[in-house]
């Protein structure tokens, strides 16, 4: 896998970009629509300044060589970056920090929150992966310019709207809900045009982001309300979380997991519950059917494609799963009928 830091891949990026005003996800509206394509992978990087201290930035893109793209946060100020993963996992190296794992898997119909100002970090891409991110990019005086009262933000948030120097922090704040993906769908699909299409996408970020900050904020509440379980079982509870997300196609039994993360298999199942409000495949389950969800609805895979993806070999078992949970069945979800939850 070959590693270039940020100044080499974005002369090599500089030297392969192809301004467009090709509508692809309908970019007109933006500030930019940017094609390129090198030996590494052709994308497109969509981006607007939707106000001062507000930018929306889309980016699609695929992936033909391994790559390694070192990169230093040396901005200044270092803005807080709400980022939606809507297709494919990155893996992130970042050495010796204490606020984030030296490695970790940002997983795919997962959104995360973070403000990481002075860090090194590598992230790696794999031959064969489709890329399609959505992330705003957030200055603290924007936010500010809402409330003076942020008692009703996650801790984190206040300290960051209210300390010049705030800590750092990372939040891995939870799934892509129906209702954040309903908003990012539109946000895909916007139905204008220039101004009016600015003034659509500014609402949409805006209810993303308290869709977000609410999902965060009851995380917290519900791990202050926690009282059974220790700091650190919490933290392998939600490790196991992340083993079942990675491995969702072909899970490890509930004995083999409680053992991965060092837990007996009683107080796994019992965190399970406490935390997430089901059972380790309960939990499962409803992260299987509302990944297959996403993917009928937002992507042009097949309904075999996403049953596999989702770890269902059987094509059959797989619908009448689907149809259960949702009412509708995955090809009338592909479709566009409305599941109804």
């Amino acid at each position: 896998m070959e590693t270039l830091t940020s100044e080499e891949y974005k002369n090599i990026f500089r030297e392969n970009v192809e301004k467009t005003e090709k509508e692809v996800f309908k970019c007109n509206g933006f500030d930019n629509s940017i094609k390129h394509k090198d030996k590494f992978s052709t994308g497109l990087l969509c981006y607007v300044e939707l106000r001062p201290g507000l930018w929306l930035v889309i980016d699609k893109e695929y992936f033909e060589h391994d790559l390694s793209f070192w990169s230093h946060h040396n901005e200044q100020p270092f803005p807080l970056i709400s980022h939606f993963h809507l297709s494919s996992n990155l893996r992130t190296i970042t050495p010796g920090m204490k606020e984030i794992p030296d490695d970790y898997i940002e997983y795919v119909g997962r959104n995360y929150l973070f403000y990481l100002p002075n860090i090194d970090e590598i992230e790696q891409h794999l031959a064969g992966e489709h890329r399609l991110d959505i992330n705003i990019i957030i200055y603290p005086d924007w936010l500010r310019s809402f409330s003076k009262n942020f008692e009703f933000l996650p801790t984190s948030l206040q300290s960051f709207l209210k300390d010049e120097y705030s800590p750092r922090f990372y939040h891995d704040v939870g799934e892509i809900t129906s209702a954040m993906f309903a908003v990012l769908q539109q946000m895909l699909d916007a139905p204008y045009q220039g101004m009016m299409k600015r003034m659509y996408l500014e609402s949409k970020v805006i209810e993303l982001l308290a869709l977000q900050f609410n999902q965060l904020l009851y995380q917290e509440q519900t791990i202050h309300l926690l009282v059974n379980l220790k700091p650190a079982d919490i933290e392998k509870i939600y490790h196991a979380r992340d083993i079942l997300i990675y491995r969702v196609d072909n899970p490890p039994s509930l004995l083999d997991l409680a053992e991965m993360v060092h837990l007996g298999e009683r107080k796994l199942q019992q965190g399970f519950k406490e935390i997430f409000g089901t059972t380790v495949f309960g939990y499962l389950h409803d992260y299987r059917m509302e990944q297959a969800k996403m993917m009928l609805s937002g992507t042009k895979m097949q309904v075999a494609e996403v049953s596999n993806a989702v770890g269902y070999a059987h094509l059959g078992y797989f619908a009448q799963t689907f149809k259960k949970k949702f009412g509708v069945t995955p090809k009338e979800c592909q479709l566009g009928k409305k599941p109804l939850k």
